[in-house]
């Protein structure tokens, strides 16, 4: 399974650095896995770059929409009471924001309860850093 967290996923929607990799990703896989975090996460980051002017208010529009239309073919983990305790965990053990804290918790812990290898597209070098440690295999559409 492929987890793609807030940086990544945004690469999706608008083009940037990292975008065609996400792209080819995403054709590989047909059930992506996120966070129900990255709902406001996306939705901030389209924001702030049209306030930016990163992109224009038609590409904004044309990114929400797409964003919206595609949200329901995600796995979403959502905030439950099994994450807390590898939040603890990680919190105790690696100095992380907190949304990486929600992202990382949700990859340990999906991992955990499908007993299946996950994957974490990240552009975030912190969260990578800190999910190597983990022994989460990574991806940075960022590098080749």
């Amino acid at each position: 399974m492929i987890y793609f967290d807030s940086s990544a996923l945004v690469k999706k929607y608008v083009h940037e650095a990292g975008s065609e990799r996400v792209y080819d990703l995403m054709k590989g896989v047909s059930m992506p896995v996120t966070s129900i975090l990255a709902w406001p996460e996306i939705l901030s980051g389209f924001a702030r770059k049209r306030g930016e002017k990163g992109i224009s208010e038609k590409d904004y529009r044309q990114a929400m929409e797409a964003f919206e239309a595609e949200w329901e073919s995600f796995v979403i983990v959502e905030f439950q009471d099994e994450l807390l305790p590898v939040m603890k965990h990680l919190a105790q053990k690696h100095a992380l924001k907190g949304a990486d804290l929600v992202h990382l918790s949700s990859v340990l812990w999906l991992q955990k309860a499908v007993r299946e290898k996950m994957i974490l597209v990240a552009s975030d070098v912190q969260l990578l850093r800190t999910a190597k440690a983990e022994k989460i295999e990574v991806i940075n559409p960022e590098q080749p």
